[in-house]
């Protein structure tokens, strides 16, 4: 099974990902204080390793590589509903690419409208902390925080909006 770093990014970064507080958030979402849970599915999800540096081997991941990945969304029911788009810099390389720390910036695309992020990962780390930095549509000026764990299904995110 092929892993994909997490938005995480958001909203992994692994996250800007299981989710019964998505059943309805996903066509209204909203409000300040609301939670939501994604699934991030890597059946039909996309990655690319775009290599800026020449690395001497295949399992490196230099400073100043890109990558950039979408992983379709799903709520606790396993229904998709949406799609996260993210791209992450490398900003400290290692030749083990599981040492390597990105710095990634993540869109969600839901029904409702785009939830954005920031974190900064590193593909080896099962869990990844965010900042929800704003949104569209129903999510507009959305801010909080994700936490994209990383499981056997795929990463979960839970996204804890505040405003």
């Amino acid at each position: 099974m092929r892993r994909t770093p997490r938005l995480a990014l958001l909203i992994g970064l692994p996250a800007l990902v299981a989710a019964a507080a998505l059943g309805s958030a996903a066509s209204a979402p909203g409000p300040a204080g609301e939670t939501l849970t994604l699934t991030e599915l890597e059946r039909g999800s996309t990655f690319t390793h775009i290599r800026n540096t020449k690395a001497a081997s295949r399992n490196a991941n230099l400073q100043g590589d890109l990558i950039v990945f979408t992983n379709p969304l799903a709520d606790g029911a396993g229904k998709r509903v949406g799609t996260l788009h993210a791209s992450c810099v490398t900003t400290t390389g290692a030749s083990d690419f599981r040492r390597s720390v990105l710095t990634c910036h993540v869109a969600m695309v839901l029904r409702g409208g785009t939830l954005t992020g920031q974190a900064t990962t590193s593909p080896g780390v099962p869990t990844t902390n965010g900042t929800v930095t704003g949104g569209t549509g129903a999510y507009a000026n959305a801010r909080g925080v994700f936490v994209s764990k990383e499981t056997e299904r795929g990463s979960v995110d839970t996204i804890s909006l505040v405003g």
